[in-house]
C-alpha cells in the first residue's frame, strides 16, 4: 500500500524493499509506462544508473524488447 501523504521520488511509488534495493542496484525501467522491470546489481564504487527499455511487455512490447536497454544519465554524472 503506497502512503496517501508520501510524495513520489524520481523512480515513483515504490516499495520500501524495492527503494532499498535502488541503493545497491542499478534500476531497469519501462520508458513508456515507468514501471521498474528489474534490479542489476552493481558493484560498490559504481554509479547507480537507471536504464530506459522503450516498451515493456506491459506496453504491447515484448519480453526481447525488455533486454535492449539505454542508459540513462543524471545531468551531476557528468561533473
Amino acid at each position: 500500500m503506497v502512503n496517501p501523504n508520501e510524495i513520489p521520488d524520481d523512480l515513483g511509488f515504490i516499495c520500501p524493499q524495492c527503494s532499498f534495493k535502488t541503493t545497491h542496484s542499478h534500476v531497469i525501467q519501462c520508458a513508456s509506462c515507468k514501471t521498474i522491470l528489474n534490479f542489476v546489481r552493481a558493484s560498490n564504487n559504481e554509479e547507480k544508473l537507471v536504464f530506459n527499455v522503450n516498451k515493456c511487455s506491459h506496453c504491447i512490447g515484448t519480453i526481447e524488447d525488455e533486454w535492449e536497454i539505454e542508459p540513462i544519465y543524471q545531468g551531476d554524472s557528468y561533473i
